[in-house]
Protein backbone atom coordinates (compact mmCIF):
# COMPACT_ATOMS: atom_id res chain seq x y z
CA UNK A 1 0.00 0.00 0.00
CA UNK A 2 1.65 3.78 -0.82
CA UNK A 3 2.43 5.86 1.81
CA UNK A 4 -0.12 8.33 0.51
CA UNK A 5 -3.28 6.35 0.79
CA UNK A 6 -4.98 8.56 3.19
CA UNK A 7 -5.01 10.90 0.74
CA UNK A 8 -5.68 8.48 -1.89
CA UNK A 9 -9.07 8.10 0.03
CA UNK A 10 -9.74 12.10 0.83
CA UNK A 11 -9.08 12.93 -2.39
CA UNK A 12 -11.21 10.41 -4.09
CA UNK A 13 -13.84 10.46 -1.76
CA UNK A 14 -14.19 14.28 -1.60
CA UNK A 15 -13.73 14.76 -5.04
CA UNK A 16 -16.67 12.08 -5.69
CA UNK A 17 -19.03 14.34 -3.54
CA UNK A 18 -17.60 17.75 -4.73
CA UNK A 19 -18.46 15.92 -9.10
CA UNK A 20 -21.99 14.54 -7.59
CA UNK A 21 -23.40 18.23 -6.99
CA UNK A 22 -21.78 19.71 -9.94
CA UNK A 23 -24.15 16.76 -11.79
CA UNK A 24 -27.18 17.29 -9.33
CA UNK A 25 -26.90 21.39 -10.60
CA UNK A 26 -26.96 20.71 -14.18
CA UNK A 27 -29.96 18.02 -13.72
CA UNK A 28 -31.64 18.34 -10.59
CA UNK A 29 -32.94 15.73 -8.29
CA UNK A 30 -36.72 14.51 -9.17
CA UNK A 31 -38.69 16.40 -6.33
CA UNK A 32 -41.00 14.20 -4.43
CA UNK A 33 -38.28 11.05 -4.14
CA UNK A 34 -39.03 8.84 -0.92
CA UNK A 35 -35.52 9.72 0.63
CA UNK A 36 -34.61 13.42 -0.43
CA UNK A 37 -31.97 13.69 2.25
CA UNK A 38 -30.13 10.55 1.42
CA UNK A 39 -28.10 12.21 -1.51
CA UNK A 40 -26.84 14.97 0.20
CA UNK A 41 -26.42 12.54 3.51
CA UNK A 42 -24.11 9.98 1.00
CA UNK A 43 -22.26 13.24 0.71
CA UNK A 44 -21.77 14.18 4.19
CA UNK A 45 -20.50 10.41 4.94
CA UNK A 46 -17.87 10.57 1.80
CA UNK A 47 -16.90 13.88 3.48
CA UNK A 48 -16.47 12.48 6.90
CA UNK A 49 -14.46 9.80 6.07
CA UNK A 50 -11.72 11.62 3.90
CA UNK A 51 -11.94 14.51 6.45
CA UNK A 52 -10.73 11.41 8.95
CA UNK A 53 -8.45 10.17 6.27
CA UNK A 54 -6.49 13.80 6.05
CA UNK A 55 -6.36 13.05 9.94
CA UNK A 56 -4.82 10.05 9.41
CA UNK A 57 -2.24 11.25 6.73
CA UNK A 58 -1.47 14.39 9.55
CA UNK A 59 -0.73 11.30 12.22
CA UNK A 60 -1.45 13.53 14.98
CA UNK A 61 -5.15 15.67 15.19
CA UNK A 62 -3.32 18.38 16.70
CA UNK A 63 -0.98 18.98 13.61
CA UNK A 64 -3.90 20.24 11.77
CA UNK A 65 -3.98 23.73 14.00
CA UNK A 66 -0.36 23.52 12.68
CA UNK A 67 -1.25 23.13 9.24
CA UNK A 68 -4.01 25.73 9.52
CA UNK A 69 -1.46 28.72 10.48
CA UNK A 70 0.10 28.69 7.19
CA UNK A 71 -2.48 29.89 4.86
CA UNK A 72 -0.09 29.25 1.47
CA UNK A 73 -0.05 25.66 2.18
CA UNK A 74 -2.23 23.40 -0.17
CA UNK A 75 -3.29 21.04 3.03
CA UNK A 76 -4.76 24.60 4.33
CA UNK A 77 -6.33 25.87 1.37
CA UNK A 78 -8.03 21.95 1.37
CA UNK A 79 -9.24 21.96 4.34
CA UNK A 80 -10.49 25.48 4.33
CA UNK A 81 -12.70 25.04 1.21
CA UNK A 82 -13.85 21.40 2.19
CA UNK A 83 -15.07 22.80 5.55
CA UNK A 84 -16.71 25.75 3.62
CA UNK A 85 -18.26 22.81 1.15
CA UNK A 86 -19.03 20.86 3.80
CA UNK A 87 -21.15 23.50 5.11
CA UNK A 88 -23.45 24.09 2.43
CA UNK A 89 -24.16 20.21 2.39
CA UNK A 90 -25.13 20.15 5.59
CA UNK A 91 -27.44 23.39 4.94
CA UNK A 92 -28.67 21.10 1.87
CA UNK A 93 -29.12 17.71 4.13
CA UNK A 94 -31.15 19.82 6.63
CA UNK A 95 -33.64 21.55 4.21
CA UNK A 96 -34.19 18.01 2.55
CA UNK A 97 -34.87 16.70 5.69
CA UNK A 98 -37.28 19.48 6.76
CA UNK A 99 -38.76 20.34 2.93
CA UNK A 100 -38.14 17.33 0.77
CA UNK A 101 -35.87 19.38 -1.55
CA UNK A 102 -33.15 23.14 -1.48
CA UNK A 103 -33.30 25.67 -3.33
CA UNK A 104 -31.50 25.45 -6.85
CA UNK A 105 -28.68 28.71 -5.89
CA UNK A 106 -27.48 26.30 -2.33
CA UNK A 107 -27.17 23.20 -4.81
CA UNK A 108 -25.51 25.81 -7.52
CA UNK A 109 -23.46 27.42 -4.44
CA UNK A 110 -22.43 23.75 -3.39
CA UNK A 111 -21.39 22.92 -7.03
CA UNK A 112 -19.07 26.11 -7.19
CA UNK A 113 -17.15 25.38 -4.02
CA UNK A 114 -16.86 21.29 -5.54
CA UNK A 115 -14.68 22.96 -8.25
CA UNK A 116 -12.58 24.85 -6.44
CA UNK A 117 -12.18 22.38 -4.04
CA UNK A 118 -11.18 19.92 -6.81
CA UNK A 119 -9.12 22.75 -8.24
CA UNK A 120 -7.50 23.00 -4.98
CA UNK A 121 -6.48 19.41 -4.81
CA UNK A 122 -4.99 19.53 -7.77
CA UNK A 123 -3.10 22.97 -7.06
CA UNK A 124 -1.61 21.48 -3.88
CA UNK A 125 0.27 19.17 -5.78
CA UNK A 126 1.64 20.79 -8.42
CA UNK A 127 2.50 23.11 -6.40
CA UNK A 128 5.27 20.83 -5.08
CA UNK A 129 8.64 20.91 -7.25
CA UNK A 130 10.06 18.01 -4.79
CA UNK A 131 8.06 15.39 -6.48
CA UNK A 132 8.41 15.80 -9.87
CA UNK A 133 5.44 13.63 -11.42
CA UNK A 134 3.11 15.33 -9.42
CA UNK A 135 4.16 18.94 -10.77
CA UNK A 136 3.36 19.01 -14.21
CA UNK A 137 1.01 21.06 -16.01
CA UNK A 138 -1.67 18.34 -16.11
CA UNK A 139 -2.27 17.88 -12.65
CA UNK A 140 -4.62 20.76 -12.07
CA UNK A 141 -6.86 19.83 -15.10
CA UNK A 142 -6.08 15.75 -14.21
CA UNK A 143 -8.10 16.37 -10.47
CA UNK A 144 -10.68 18.52 -11.53
CA UNK A 145 -12.01 16.58 -14.73
CA UNK A 146 -11.82 13.24 -12.58
CA UNK A 147 -13.31 14.43 -9.77
CA UNK A 148 -16.58 15.75 -11.87
CA UNK A 149 -16.41 12.50 -13.95
CA UNK A 150 -16.59 10.42 -10.60
CA UNK A 151 -19.55 12.60 -9.53
CA UNK A 152 -20.89 12.28 -12.45
CA UNK A 153 -20.54 8.54 -12.68
CA UNK A 154 -21.84 7.99 -9.17
CA UNK A 155 -24.93 10.78 -9.53
CA UNK A 156 -26.40 7.86 -11.54
CA UNK A 157 -27.11 5.92 -8.47
CA UNK A 158 -29.80 8.88 -7.78
CA UNK A 159 -30.96 9.73 -10.91
CA UNK A 160 -31.01 6.49 -12.81
CA UNK A 161 -32.87 8.27 -15.62
CA UNK A 162 -30.13 11.10 -16.05
CA UNK A 163 -28.47 10.08 -19.59
CA UNK A 164 -32.13 10.81 -21.24
CA UNK A 165 -31.94 14.57 -20.57
CA UNK A 166 -29.10 16.13 -23.20
CA UNK A 167 -27.71 18.42 -21.14
CA UNK A 168 -26.51 16.25 -18.68
CA UNK A 169 -26.06 12.91 -21.26
CA UNK A 170 -23.70 15.98 -23.43
CA UNK A 171 -22.09 17.07 -20.21
CA UNK A 172 -21.30 13.60 -19.19
CA UNK A 173 -19.34 12.25 -22.27
CA UNK A 174 -17.91 15.41 -22.35
CA UNK A 175 -16.14 15.08 -19.11
CA UNK A 176 -15.59 11.79 -19.87
CA UNK A 177 -13.43 12.47 -22.77
CA UNK A 178 -11.59 15.40 -21.32
CA UNK A 179 -10.97 13.38 -18.17
CA UNK A 180 -9.25 10.46 -20.61
CA UNK A 181 -7.10 13.45 -22.56
CA UNK A 182 -5.77 14.24 -19.14
CA UNK A 183 -5.32 10.91 -17.92
CA UNK A 184 -3.05 10.18 -21.37
CA UNK A 185 -1.49 13.81 -21.06
CA UNK A 186 -0.51 13.04 -17.34
CA UNK A 187 0.58 9.52 -18.13
CA UNK A 188 3.13 10.64 -20.53
CA UNK A 189 4.78 12.99 -18.24
CA UNK A 190 4.82 9.94 -15.80
CA UNK A 191 6.36 7.67 -18.29
CA UNK A 192 8.73 11.03 -19.21
CA UNK A 193 10.57 9.79 -15.75
CA UNK A 194 10.12 6.18 -15.95
CA UNK A 195 6.61 5.30 -14.44
CA UNK A 196 4.73 3.02 -15.47
CA UNK A 197 1.60 4.50 -18.41
CA UNK A 198 -0.34 1.80 -18.33
CA UNK A 199 -3.03 2.77 -15.32
CA UNK A 200 -3.04 6.05 -17.39
CA UNK A 201 -4.09 4.27 -20.47
CA UNK A 202 -6.70 2.08 -18.73
CA UNK A 203 -8.03 5.18 -17.28
CA UNK A 204 -8.75 7.01 -20.71
CA UNK A 205 -10.17 3.80 -22.36
CA UNK A 206 -12.62 3.28 -19.27
CA UNK A 207 -13.79 6.52 -19.44
CA UNK A 208 -13.98 6.88 -23.12
CA UNK A 209 -16.13 3.68 -23.00
CA UNK A 210 -18.45 4.77 -20.00
CA UNK A 211 -19.02 7.67 -22.68
CA UNK A 212 -20.26 5.51 -25.28
CA UNK A 213 -22.52 3.39 -22.44
CA UNK A 214 -23.54 6.94 -21.76
CA UNK A 215 -24.57 7.75 -25.30
CA UNK A 216 -26.70 4.41 -25.63
CA UNK A 217 -28.39 4.89 -21.86
CA UNK A 218 -29.68 8.09 -23.47
CA UNK A 219 -30.99 6.63 -26.04
CA UNK A 220 -32.89 3.63 -24.77
CA UNK A 221 -32.64 4.59 -21.72
CA UNK A 222 -31.22 1.27 -20.62
CA UNK A 223 -30.38 0.94 -16.79
CA UNK A 224 -27.97 -2.04 -17.17
CA UNK A 225 -25.90 0.30 -19.94
CA UNK A 226 -26.48 3.59 -17.14
CA UNK A 227 -24.95 1.49 -14.50
CA UNK A 228 -22.54 0.11 -16.56
CA UNK A 229 -21.14 3.63 -17.63
CA UNK A 230 -21.01 4.13 -13.57
CA UNK A 231 -18.68 1.58 -13.55
CA UNK A 232 -16.71 2.21 -16.21
CA UNK A 233 -15.42 5.85 -15.25
CA UNK A 234 -15.60 5.26 -11.84
CA UNK A 235 -12.94 2.61 -11.75
CA UNK A 236 -11.30 4.00 -14.60
CA UNK A 237 -10.41 7.25 -12.58
CA UNK A 238 -9.88 5.35 -9.65
CA UNK A 239 -7.06 3.65 -10.90
CA UNK A 240 -5.69 6.76 -12.41
CA UNK A 241 -5.75 8.79 -9.02
CA UNK A 242 -4.09 5.41 -7.31
CA UNK A 243 -1.46 5.61 -9.91
CA UNK A 244 -1.08 9.18 -9.40
CA UNK A 245 -0.08 8.71 -5.61
CA UNK A 246 3.00 6.40 -6.32
CA UNK A 247 4.70 9.17 -8.28
CA UNK A 248 6.05 9.80 -5.02
CA UNK A 249 8.06 7.28 -4.84
CA UNK A 250 11.01 8.03 -6.61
Amino acid sequence: MISEFPLFIFTTLGGIAAGAYVARAIEPLKVGRTAPWAFPLLALVLLAISGFALLGHLGQPLRVLNAFSNPAAGITQEGIVAVLFGVTVVADFALCLKRGDSPRWLVTMAAALGVVLAAVMGLAYASLPGTPAWAGIATVPFFILGDLALGAGCYILFRRDAFSAKAYSVYFMVISVLAAACACALGTHFAALGYEIAPFVFCAIAVVVGAVLAAFAGKNGNKAFAYAAFACVVVGVVVARYAFYTGSII
